[in-house]
């Protein structure tokens, strides 16, 4: 009789377990469907990816991100650091090409981090004098793609850039729009994700209108797209804003010149942010970097050398004028939208680490060398 009472309590135990399945079943598909209609699965999705990254990056990978770089002060120990993926990276997709580009997510939640102490900065300015570059007088360039680049030969190349007629000739936009700077006692914001503001006052919006400002002010006609292509939704900005370049080269068929204003981003995972900076007549200025697509990725760009040799006709002119100013050219695999007209370039303008103050002192000294070159054409 015992050995009955004891079989007839496993059973209900057992029928017990059964009953309760479907009432689990239903708050997990009613907490799956929270999770997707908030887009909280999408940023916990991106924070466990972001995760993986930086397990996979050691302090060497930060080494070769910052070859040759000069610290103004004593660097962090990076032996056994991890830096996050550059902002700078890639997420075009595209359905009737060879996929050429790299996907990334978007930076983990701000409430992800909210706990992490906040972050030191430290100054470095990489102006490739150091190894791991090639350079040639005032050009230097990291070559992250398959070709072979003859530096002398793309200086002496040309590059079909010219300015004509009356109509707008610039066209300024911002792949990744919400992307700003560290903040400061004048230029504080509310951050919508981790160094980013949707609030254009304070983000690379802002640069933008200032490189517009100084171009305008020289009697070149400019156009600044002032769309966010990267919020609400950080993945398939690049395709957005393929979307809106070329739109407005439709629109405006005299456009010579596309730039896609960027800030860089060099962080830690011990959360040490490294602004890159140049002293030009005693001011303290973010530093640019060029980054230069190709077809290395397999997608149609059969204009990339003329981008490049008009790129390091820019950058010469910087660094002679401004020694420094300019970080080495950055050529890789991806074509980041630069197929779509002569001219077109992506302009890092510091990293997250700089002010607002110094991103658009650089931005200033920008505008006005390439207003020289291309007046001068």
């Amino acid at each position: 009789m015992q050995s009955h009472r004891h079989s007839r309590g496993r059973r209900q135990r057992h029928n017990s377990r059964w009953r309760i399945l479907p009432q689990i079943a239903l708050s997990i598909f009613a907490v799956t469907v929270i999770l997707i209609r908030t887009g909280a699965a999408d940023k916990l999705e991106a924070f466990v990816m972001r995760g993986a990254q930086n397990e996979r990056l050691s302090g060497a990978l930060f080494a070769m991100a910052l070859p040759g770089a000069q610290l103004s002060d004593e660097p962090p120990d990076t032996s056994g650091a991890q830096v996050q993926v550059p902002d700078t990276l890639p997420d075009e997709q595209q359905n009737t090409e060879p996929v050429g580009q790299i996907a990334l997510s978007e930076s983990a939640p701000p409430e992800m981090l909210a706990e992490l102490p906040p972050a030191n900065v430290s100054s470095v300015t990489i102006d490739g004098t150091g190894s791991g570059y090639t350079g040639a007088g005032a050009i230097y360039i990291q070559n992250r793609s398959k070709h072979d680049i003859d530096i002398s030969a793309l200086l002496k190349a040309k590059d079909g850039v010219k300015l004509s007629g009356t109509d707008v000739q610039v066209l300024v936009v911002h792949t990744h729009g919400s992307e700003a700077y560290t903040p400061d006692a004048f230029n504080n914001y509310t951050p919508t994700d981790t160094d980013r503001t949707t609030d254009t006052r304070y983000n690379v919006v802002r640069v933008g209108d200032e490189i517009c400002s100084v171009l305008e002010a020289r009697g070149i006609k400019t156009l600044h797209s002032t769309q966010l292509h990267d919020s609400p939704a950080y993945s398939g900005s690049y395709n957005r804003a393929l979307e809106d370049i070329t739109a407005r080269v439709k629109e405006h068929p005299s456009i010579k010149v596309v730039i896609d204003v960027h800030r860089d981003a060099m962080v830690t995972q011990n959360g040490t942010k490294y602004k890159t900076v140049a002293e030009v007549n005693g001011e303290t200025t973010a530093q640019l970097m060029f980054v230069c697509g190709t077809n290395g990725g397999g997608l149609v760009h059969d204009n990339w050398k003329n981008n490049l040799s008009f790129q390091m006709k820019l950058q010469d002119r910087l660094n002679t004028a401004y020694p420094g100013l300019m970080r080495p050219i950055s050529i890789r695999n991806e074509r980041f939208n630069q197929h779509v007209t002569l001219g077109s370039m992506l302009l890092e303008v510091g990293t997250s680490g700089n002010s607002l103050p110094e991103a658009l002192s650089s931005a200033r000294l920008f505008a006005n060398a390439l207003a020289d070159e291309l007046l001068s054409r």
